[in-house]
């Protein structure tokens, strides 16, 4: 036990008030900088355009590999083309999505946007096996 003091002490997370008094003094929490990463864009981009011409090409089984995890528990490939040939909003997502692909991504540590127009952002999300979308028009907010 002893040891553990000394290293909690001797870590910053507690100083030596700890030891007389019963009440820890909890480790603060840094700050999460995100600062913007220039070198995720391209792979960003990728995904966009990637699900923008799968889609074109109907080839969801494609579209749903670059959908976000939830999306992707959601969805089979089926109710994927589903949406995206009968209901005319799928068609309206992708033509803007395609129409931004060329615009500026921001990227925030594993949250990436892109801004599609009336106040709307795709928006991404790094998982463990790349970037997925998460949003193909969410609100836009700040990452």
């Amino acid at each position: 036990m002893r040891w553990v003091l000394t290293a909690l002490v001797g870590s910053g997370c507690v100083g030596a008030e700890f030891v007389r008094q019963p009440d820890p003094k909890p480790c603060p929490e840094k700050p999460l900088v995100e600062t913007p990463t220039v070198a995720n864009e391209p792979a960003v981009r990728k995904v966009i355009v990637g699900f923008v011409e799968a889609v074109e090409r109907k080839d969801f089984e494609a579209a749903l590999s670059m959908l976000g995890a939830s999306w992707r528990k959601q969805y089979s490939s089926a109710r994927l083309q589903q949406d995206f040939v009968n209901e005319p909003r799928g068609a309206q997502l992708v033509s803007r999505l395609k129409a931004s692909s060329a615009g500026t991504i921001t990227v925030a540590g594993p949250r990436a946007s892109l801004v599609v127009g009336q106040g709307r952002v795709a928006l991404l999300t790094l998982e463990a096996d790349g970037w997925r979308l998460a949003s193909l028009d969410g609100e836009q907010t700040r990452l």
